[in-house]
């Protein structure tokens, strides 16, 4: 699996060029602002086939190039069922970023699958950053891509409309499942492991039990 980090937008926000090398095939993961000039140019320089692209949330610094980058390759895109209000009806432009509605062809719920050529990852329905947030799992190379799920040291805000502290708190247990050699490619940031945050992540899942 070739995974290229594409930084892109006012707030750096990571979109994710994921290939299988064997078959040429490729997966965008989230579309910031600006990131459509460098996928694509990665894209034709790989010579790879863009099979798909999975937005993690509906937050605009994650959207902005959705529909532009849906309409130059013609690969469908793909989002959780709760995305689908914000995405056909975006909000008011943020940072000066205008959000195109963009329409998902698929949608993707806990436990769904997204497959590139010969690797497969699972959906896992991770809310509380967002309610229609998601990540992509593939057990056997043990690779996660979780939007604002899960940082270094931290998870995404639950201090905006429609966040949930008690989600978040679901979505940190569920992650506990995981094994540690997990590596997670998150929405902004570097990447990090299940094993290097799951010290303050039990202590997050302990509170909410509490």
């Amino acid at each position: 699996m070739e995974i290229t980090t594409i930084p892109a937008g006012p707030i750096q926000t990571n979109a994710y060029l994921v290939a299988d090398p064997e078959t040429r095939e490729a997966l965008v993961i989230d579309a910031p602002p600006d990131a459509l000039a460098p996928v694509m140019a990665a894209v034709r320089a790989a010579g790879y086939t863009l099979r798909e692209i999975v937005l993690t949330h509906h937050h605009w610094d994650h959207v902005v190039d959705a529909n532009a980058l849906k309409v130059a390759t013609g690969a469908p895109l793909a989002a959780h069922p709760d995305s689908l209000p914000d995405l056909r009806s975006p909000h008011t432009p943020v940072m000066g970023a205008e959000v195109a509605p963009v329409e998902p062809d698929r949608l993707l719920n806990e436990g769904d699958e997204v497959t590139l050529g010969t690797h497969t990852f699972r959906v896992l329905h991770t809310p509380g950053h967002a309610p229609g947030q998601i990540s992509l799992y593939d057990a056997e190379d043990h690779v996660m891509f979780g939007g604002d799920t899960l940082f270094q040291n931290g998870y995404g805000r639950v201090d905006i409309p429609g966040a949930s502290v008690e989600q978040t708190v679901g979505t940190i247990a569920k992650l506990l499942a995981l094994p540690d050699e997990v590596v997670v490619y998150p929405g902004h940031g570097p990447s990090t492991t299940i094993g290097a945050e799951r010290g303050w992540m039990s202590a997050v899942a302990g509170r909410g039990r509490a």
